[in-house]
C-alpha cells in the first residue's frame, strides 16, 4: 500500500507542476497579448497581430527565466516522491542473520529441508504428468536436505529421496508407512499410489477391535 501510495504521490507532483508552468505561460501571454492590443495609436487591424506577437515573445522570455526554476522543481519532485525498488525495504529488513550461530545452523536446516520440498514438487512429474497433485509445494515437508514427504492420509505418505551415488543425481519416489515399519514401495504413478494407499486403508479397517 505505501508503494502504491508513493507512486501516486510522484505522479500527483508532476502534474502539479506541469500545470503550474502551463498557467504561469498562459497568464504572462495573455497580459502581454492584452497590453499591445490596447497600445495606444495602432489600427485595429494591427491591434490583433500585435497583441498575438507581443504575448508569445513575453511568454517565451518568461519561460527561459523559469526554466531553471522548473528544473529544480521537477527534479525535486522526482527525488521526494520516488518510489523505491520493488522489495528494497524488505530486503533490508531481511537481509540481516542472527549473531547466534546456533541460530544459523537452525536457519540452514530449514533452508535446505525446505529446497528438498521444493525439488520433491519439481520432480514429480515422473510419478504425476498433469502435476496435478504431487507438483504443490506447499504440501511437501522436507526431512532434511535430499528427501521429503508428502502426507496423503494418517500414517501413509510418498516419500521423496534425492540419490546421489551415481553420475547425474536420481530423484526417486516411494511409497511409505512409516508407523508399521513397512518398506517403501518405489512408485511411478498416481495411479499405483492410489492402490497402495486403499490398501493401506484396508489393512487399518481390518486391525479395528470389533464393536460391541
Amino acid at each position: 500500500m505505501r508503494k502504491i501510495t508513493r507512486t501516486g504521490a510522484a505522479r500527483g507532483g508532476a502534474i502539479a507542476v506541469e500545470g503550474l508552468e502551463f498557467i504561469l505561460l498562459a497568464a504572462v501571454a495573455g497580459v502581454g497579448g492584452w497590453v499591445a492590443f490596447n497600445a495606444p495609436g495602432l489600427p485595429p487591424a494591427w491591434a490583433g497581430v500585435a497583441a498575438g506577437v507581443f504575448g508569445l515573445g513575453l511568454a517565451a522570455g518568461v519561460n527561459d527565466l523559469l526554466d531553471s526554476f522548473m528544473a529544480s522543481l521537477r527534479a525535486r519532485t522526482r527525488t521526494s516522491t520516488s518510489p523505491a525498488a520493488p522489495g528494497s525495504e524488505q530486503s533490508a529488513e531481511e537481509a540481516t542473520l542472527p549473531s547466534n550461530t546456533d541460530d544459523v545452523l537452525e536457519l540452514l536446516t530449514e533452508a535446505a529441508a525446505a529446497g528438498a520440498a521444493h525439488q520433491a514438487a519439481m520432480y514429480a512429474g515422473k510419478v504425476d504428468p498433469a502435476h496435478a497433485l504431487l507438483s504443490k509445494t506447499e504440501l511437501w515437508v522436507g526431512v532434511d536436505g535430499t528427501s521429503a514427504m508428502f502426507r496423503l492420509a494418517e500414517g501413509a505418505y510418498v516419500y521423496y529421496e534425492k540419490d546421489e551415488s551415481g553420475t547425474h543425481p536420481a530423484h526417486l519416489y516411494s511409497f511409505i508407512v512409516p508407523e508399521t515399519g513397512n518398506e517403501p514401495v518405489p512408485v511411478t504413478s498416481l495411479e499405483q499410489v492410489r492402490d497402495l494407499l486403499e490398501q493401506h486403508i484396508t489393512r487399518e479397517l481390518k486391525d479395528e477391535p470389533v464393536a460391541a
